[in-house]
């Protein structure tokens, strides 16, 4: 057997090889015979290296627990707070991002990755390179003020209250008058004053050439205007300064798809050097002009003198760049009808950037035109998995499935088979699902048996779990076309047994419960579904009829309607400080909420209300009340940081301040934005000594 250095060797070389099931297991069997007092290596090393292999594979939930165990071994760890920030970054969370970055800075300042990060996450919130909110000094007072001013005028504009968020702009001093101008900018268009905008973002612009938000508000003034390809200058202009602009990725989607181009159509680069990049940017615009005018030829002379610029250029997003000028000529040659010279081009461009969706939908129509329909089915379906939104590779597989008398969304790869290994597999679902649509049920069951066969009966990677779950999917869905409720069941059970996040196994279930009319079962399924996968039409539709069955949906929309205008006209009321008012009308709501809402709906609303009512009665100075509030909110939502601080604040009137300090620090735990929260904080660990952010729980 081998010791566990080796185990962890493979572990890693796996790792790097991207064979991220071989390197977990390596590394559990590493783990099962770790002995601390063998090796150099710790407990900490194996979670990280753990959460790293998972965070690679997209896993984010078991990354996330792998970085957690690390920090229980060493809190300080600066490599569990990076991953874990990767984390949070990748799903959206970028303040919490922001706010592991910061602790890995702390923890080891000389970290030169770890101060990396913390930069380019500052650069993506509109922070200092070196913004820290966790440097001993804290936030200058004058910076807290500002977040504070700038966050109520942010919310009123939020809630269409253009002019009261002027008049909170007008507070701030001229060091501030970047963030105010496009704010104030953003207000402007808000109310159609479309050129008072257009005339603030381009000063903001001639102060700050590099202000992604000015160029994201130009863009929004142009689309006003019916100028799209304005538009998409600005939102490419924005992308050069921050590729990861989230406003400006959406918007030039949009943009593109107006002026009938795939969705991350960009001229604009991304090289460091920005000579380089202007120059790239001036010939792509050119070629791209010569393209729309049909002059593939100068297209193609100007490509290639852009790829005689790029031999001397060294730069990380070189190979990136040269992926997309190849793909480009590849649509040149297609034009052309050239079909083996754009293979030739699609096929260089995969070699330097395997994920690439153009590539993989030009080769896709390559072997559409050839007659090879079965191979440019494979090749859109990876374009459309490498990026959903490449309307190119979704219209080239809507017509060779309509070819093949498919579905016009029929995607081999939502079944798991993306291996070359399962190439029997893929081919025999591709063939039961022909038989399927034409409602042979029984010929595409013993076709997917087949298929079934041809996976190991008890399988072990992720990959060949998904594989034999998409099979048995495949398999209830052809068993509920022939009425037989249990065999479908079981199949989808079966199924869920693999992948649990599996959502066509969910809607399976959901199917069946409909069927056998168990409503409330198949809700839930349903939901289930479309937790594990939002856009998943089948659930979306099996939800809205099993609603409707349960009176579900008309019941919601009223009580929704009632519950929210009781709840804004409290919200009134509270800013008025007519807080008695507010506290009878949140009641009401309370009432409805517990009469009318399923259990499953009501915990998070109550808790929400909950904690409005304990406010108004801690504006009331009724602290008895505001606590019953608290506690009713966290019984409701444990995870309430607006309950914590409530109750943190209670404990702090009444001079019981290690209660206060633990209650702030759990609120700060559950939301490190909630910056009610934070000052909280921070005067009860002034009152006990310590410092402004001193937190045991982080």
């Amino acid at each position: 057997m081998s010791n566990f250095n080796d185990l962890y060797r493979m572990a890693y070389e796996n790792y790097v090889e991207g064979k991220f099931s071989e390197a977990q297991n390596y590394l559990n069997n590493a783990e099962e015979i770790f002995n601390p007092e063998e090796s150099s290596i710790t407990k900490e090393d194996i979670y990280i290296l753990r959460g790293t292999i998972a965070l690679s594979d997209d896993d984010y939930e078991f990354a996330q627990e792998a970085f957690e165990e690390a920090l229980k071994k060493n809190p300080q760890s600066a490599e569990a707070c990076m991953g874990l920030g990767q984390i949070f970054f990748a799903v959206d969370m970028k303040e919490e991002a922001k706010s592991m970055f910061e602790w890995a800075v702390k923890n080891e300042p000389e970290n030169e990755v770890a101060v990396k990060n913390l930069e380019k996450i500052n650069s993506f919130l509109g922070y200092p390179p070196e913004h820290n909110r966790l440097s001993e000094d804290g936030p200058a007072e004058e910076e807290r003020d500002f977040d504070e001013i700038f966050n109520k005028a942010y919310e009123l504009f939020l809630n269409d209250k253009f002019d009261e968020a002027l008049e909170e702009l007008n507070k701030f001093e001229d060091k501030y008058e970047e963030n105010i101008f496009i704010l104030r900018g953003n207000v402007y268009l808000a109310i159609e004053k479309d050129n008072e905008a257009k005339t603030i973002f381009e000063n903001v612009l001639r102060n700050n050439p590099e202000c992604t938000a000015a160029y994201n508000g130009l863009a929004q003034y142009f689309m006003n205007k019916g100028m799209p390809h304005d538009a998409k200058t600005m939102y490419e202009h924005a992308l050069r300064i921050n590729e990861n602009d989230e406003f400006a990725t959406l918007g030039l989607a949009k943009v593109n798809q107006k002026l009938g181009l795939s969705p991350t159509h960009n001229l604009v680069d991304f090289f460091s050097n920005s000579e380089v990049g202007e120059e790239l940017n001036s010939l792509l615009d050119k070629a791209f002009g010569s393209f729309d005018q049909k002059a593939f030829e100068e297209s193609l002379a100007t490509l290639d003198e852009s790829l005689q610029m790029l031999q001397s250029v060294d730069d990380e997003k070189k190979k990136e760049v040269i992926s997309r000028i190849l793909n480009f000529k590849g649509f040149n040659y297609l034009a052309l009808n050239k079909t083996a010279e754009a293979k030739e081009n699609f096929e260089a461009s995969l070699e330097l950037n395997p994920n690439s969706s153009q590539a993989c939908a030009g080769l896709g129509e390559v072997f559409y035109l050839e007659g090879l329909e079965k191979e440019a089915k494979r090749m859109f379906e990876w374009g459309v998995k490498n990026n959903p939104l490449n309307a190119f590779a979704v219209a080239g597989l809507a017509k060779v499935n309509k070819t093949l008398n498919l579905p016009a969304d029929h995607n081999l790869l939502s079944f798991g088979l993306s291996d070359d290994s399962n190439e029997k597999v893929a081919s025999a679902v591709s063939e039961a699902y022909e038989k399927f649509v034409r409602k042979k049920y029984d010929e595409a069951i013993n076709i997917l048996q087949k298929a079934e066969e041809a996976i190991d009966p008890e399988p072990v990677t992720r990959e060949e779990k998904q594989t034999l779950s998409g099979v048995l999917n495949f398999k209830g869905f052809s068993y509920l076309g022939l009425n037989d409720y249990n065999s479908a069941r079981g199949c989808f059970e079966n199924a869920l047994y693999l992948n649990p996040d599996s959502s066509q196994a969910c809607a399976g279930l959901g199917e069946v419960f409909y069927l056998i009319e168990q409503d409330s079962e198949a809700k839930t399924m349903y939901e289930w579904a479309l937790k594990n996968e939002p856009n998943n039409k089948f659930a979306v539709a099996g939800l809205e009829k099993v609603s409707k069955v349960l009176g579900i949906e008309e019941q919601t929309e009223e009580n929704n309607k009632e519950i929210e205008l009781l709840i804004s006209s409290a919200y009134d009321d509270f800013e008025n400080k007519e807080f008695e008012n507010a506290v009878e009308k949140l009641k009401s709501a309370e009432a409805l909420i517990e009469e009318r809402f399923t259990e499953e709906e009501r915990a998070v609303t109550i808790a929400s209300v909950s904690n409005f009512m304990g406010f108004n009665h801690l504006a009331l100075n009724n602290k008895d009340e505001a606590k019953k509030c608290f506690e009713k909110a966290l019984e409701n939502n444990p995870q309430s940081s607006q309950a914590c601080a409530g109750l943190g604040e209670i404990f702090f009137l009444n001079g019981e301040d290690e209660e206060s300090k633990k209650m702030y620090e759990w609120a700060v735990k559950n939301n490190p934005d909630n910056r009610y929260a934070q000052g909280g904080l921070k005067k009860v660990n002034n009152v006990l000594g310590l410092g402004d952010a001193d937190n045991s729980l982080l």
